[in-house]
């Protein structure tokens, strides 16, 4: 066959939709996630404040196995806005930060120490593209241990209880699903940043364990030296426990206001979305 029979052919095929490119980086960093036991073995352990809860919420309403069990009636714990907040949702979203920490910085790392963000690039995949692919990867995880199963055990008590009780407190599905995305959110693109920054997993690790703890000690310093409530400020659990509790309309007793404590959590949003996209490029130009 002649050598220019073999001239390079533009790829004719159909061309995958803008909108599903995202899920091929999602698919193949969850696989490389999924593939470990030790990985699967974790969350087994993050839902076991979900089985908690639903054996609670199953026993308050068996009186037989409360009878058999010898557990007084007046010592059960009232199912209602605090019980999902405090023994539930908070629970859940301190084993969404430890899923967070050990997963996110793995997610990108990788790519810049091996130098395969031009292979991502050369293909149609743009920044936002490489970038939701992968924070696809943490805000599903982060789902399956957070707001999934507390909305499932919501709706079970519904189911448990007689009357109008999830009318009367369909506030706490919204509560819920709102503080577990502000939470999860917020945490995974600061992961991907200092992902994006830090080529070695484990230290990039440290170093998101070490901004937010070291923030959390820096917020109580400011607080102690010039009496005031803005260091909770540097403190994204202070934060959290402030939009917890006026989400599920318990009684706060934090200085830190609502909008305060959401402006946190958007400003740690933005400014990792801007160090992402900042160091997200298909060519590295070393001097």
């Amino acid at each position: 066959m002649a050598i220019f029979q073999k001239a390079y052919c533009n790829y004719s095929g159909e061309l995958s939709s803008i909108y599903a490119r995202p899920l091929v980086i999602f698919k193949y960093s969850l696989d490389t996630i999924m593939n470990s036991r030790l990985f699967l073995s974790f969350m087994v352990i993050c839902l076991l404040p979900s089985f908690a809860v639903m054996c609670i919420i199953y026993l308050h309403y068996n009186f037989d196995t409360l009878m058999q069990l010898e557990i007084p009636l007046d010592e059960l714990v009232a199912i209602d806005a605090q019980f999902f907040a405090s023994y539930l949702l908070r629970p859940q979203l301190l084993f969404v930060f430890a899923l967070i920490m050990f997963i996110g910085p793995k997610l990108i790392s990788p790519d810049f120490r091996n130098s395969a963000l031009s292979l991502y690039l050369s293909r149609p995949i743009t920044k936002t593209s490489y970038v939701v692919g992968k924070l696809l990867v943490l805000v599903t995880l982060g789902s399956l241990i957070s707001w999934i199963p507390s909305t499932l055990l919501i709706l079970f008590q519904a189911a448990m209880v007689e009357g109008p009780w999830l009318s009367e407190n369909s506030h706490l599905i919204f509560a819920v699903i709102s503080t577990s995305m502000i939470w999860i959110l917020s945490l995974s693109m600061m992961s991907l940043a200092i992902s994006a920054c830090v080529k070695w997993a484990p230290v990039a690790g440290l170093f998101f364990f070490g901004i937010v703890f070291v923030g959390s000690g820096f917020g109580a310093l400011v607080s102690e030296l010039f009496e005031t409530w803005h260091g909770k400020l540097f403190s994204l659990f202070d934060s959290l426990d402030v939009v917890v509790e006026a989400s599920f309309r318990l009684e706060g007793f934090s200085e830190v206001s609502y909008s305060a404590a959401l402006s946190v959590f958007a400003l740690l949003f933005t400014f990792s979305t801007l160090i992402l996209y900042r160091r997200i490029r298909g060519l590295e130009v070393v001097s």
